[in-house]
């Protein structure tokens, strides 16, 4: 499937990026996340704590790692307890389901589709001048 790069102009100039609208799921409740940032910098799917209120799910407040940022920063995350479900339901394309453990960060952030969770299960490749994302799921 290919899917266009979000679209954002500020006082600086217009900016691609590649971006993905996915789905969370835990138990019985959902929560749409429109541009989800496809990070290959990301080590993990990483969620602001408030997702995980709204669905219900559980961090593991024992699992405290601390991440560095590209900002030179570092940040707080915890493990989600259990999986949540992420779907990536992209017009003209049959919707693509799975499970995985994310991260949480106790911060107002973009949400980050990194290495484990969303890059391990799928093919990406960034078409830069035709600002498009490729996704093709691993077998």
């Amino acid at each position: 499937m290919e899917i266009n790069y979000s679209v954002y102009r500020n006082r600086d100039g217009t900016f691609y990026n590649p971006t993905v609208d996915v789905i969370f799921g835990y138990k019985s409740k959902r929560f749409t996340y429109f541009s989800a940032l496809v990070d290959t910098g990301s080590d993990f799917v990483m969620l602001p704590l408030d997702i995980a209120e709204t669905l219900g799910a559980e961090p593991d407040f024992d699992s405290k790692t601390e991440l560095n940022c590209a900002c030179g920063n570092s940040f707080i995350s915890y493990a989600s307890r259990y999986p949540l479900e992420i779907i990536i339901n992209h017009p003209g394309f049959r919707p693509k389901s799975w499970q995985t453990h994310v991260r949480f960060v106790d911060a107002k952030t973009t949400v980050l589709l990194g290495q484990r969770g969303f890059l391990d299960r799928f093919n990406v490749t960034f078409y830069g001048k035709r600002c498009v994302m490729g996704i093709k799921e691993i077998m």
